[in-house]
């Protein structure tokens, strides 16, 4: 596991290292201040090189989080509903009648996305903005939503297991379907 959610803070203190290092070669001249430089650098590429490699819990569930909202606006029915908890049944009902019934215009912008590990790592919710243009009920128009998702791992897997519908200023929950 690495020490850090991202690789940012080793990165700036290895290159504050190395400019001091630099610094004190250049007043001094001396070799050692020059390795010490090299190695400075060299860890900020291994700690790049680290970071792309780990992949944490909760960056899974973000990079999840994208391809669904990807699958559901291109309506593509499988992968959409591959994201969803088979133990879910009302939930993938929902989905799936938003998916013949919601047409997204042009792109789904996903935003705010907070997410919050629970029970080990096992469980996770994502809270987060939806915005772009869609048709319902054949009224066309741009609003913008805001969802709380709850995740499981299954099967190694992130599945969604319930999904809320959060008024976008008041945090307080609407229906999924309703118009407003």
């Amino acid at each position: 596991m690495w020490f850090t959610e991202t690789a940012i803070p080793p990165i700036a203190i290895c290159s504050v290292i190395a400019t001091v290092l630099f610094i004190q070669w250049y007043l001094r001249r001396q070799s050692k201040y020059l390795v010490g430089m090299a190695i400075a650098l060299v860890m900020l590429g291994v700690s790049y090189l680290v970071e792309i490699s780990i992949v944490t819990p909760r960056e899974r569930v973000e990079a999840d989080l994208y391809a669904l909202a990807d699958a559901f606006q291109h309506k593509e029915v499988d992968t959409t509903m591959g994201y969803i908890s088979k133990g879910a049944a009302p939930l993938r009902t929902l989905v799936m009648l938003a998916l013949t019934t919601v047409t997204i215009e042009g792109d789904l912008r996903i935003t705010d996305v907070e997410t919050e590990m629970l029970a080990d790592d096992s469980i996770a919710k994502t809270h987060f903005r939806a915005n772009g243009a869609a048709t319902f009920k054949g009224i066309t128009g741009r609003a913008p939503t805001r969802w709380e998702l709850t995740w499981q791992q299954i099967g190694g897997e992130w599945k969604v297991t319930e999904a809320r519908r959060l008024n976008p200023i008041t945090g307080d929950e609407l229906q999924p379907m309703a118009v407003r």
